[in-house]
């Protein structure tokens, strides 16, 4: 399994993408999925690249844009989405911070999505998120 990267520019189509093809499939309401966010510092993003490809399902798309990474984990809810930041978290010896939001409850399209995890990501480390704008 190897998770996928994309483009930071292609991250509200391909979220919008992803609630079109729910809502074709009549699957909106039942199929949650998150996105996370974290920062990598910059001299362990080689690695940590490699390591999200490994580590995340094919189905997981990555978006990176220098050290801020958005995670989007289809069919995963809000507390997984959590469980697996945290871990990631730890394993970068990080303060846990949680900067979850999951679909549908946290927005119903990609700009109330990103809108609301780039306040989470503000409220907890003063951070302003260009991907997410």
């Amino acid at each position: 399994m190897a998770g996928e990267c994309f483009s930071p520019n292609d991250l509200r189509a391909f979220i919008n993408h992803h609630i079109a093809l729910l809502n074709r499939l009549g699957l909106a309401q039942e199929s949650a999925f998150s996105l996370i966010y974290l920062k990598v510092k910059e001299s362990e993003q080689y690695a940590c690249d490699e390591t999200f490809k490994r580590m995340f399902r094919n189905t997981d798309a990555i978006f990176n844009d220098n050290e801020d990474y958005v995670l989007m984990l289809p069919q995963t809810e809000w507390n997984g989405a959590s469980d697996i930041l945290s871990g990631i978290q730890k394993f970068l010896d990080q303060e846990s911070q949680d900067n979850t939001v999951c679909y549908p409850d946290d927005g119903k399209n990609a700009d109330e999505l990103m809108k609301k995890l780039s306040n989470i990501v503000e409220d907890n480390s003063s951070e302003i998120i260009n991907m997410l704008r």
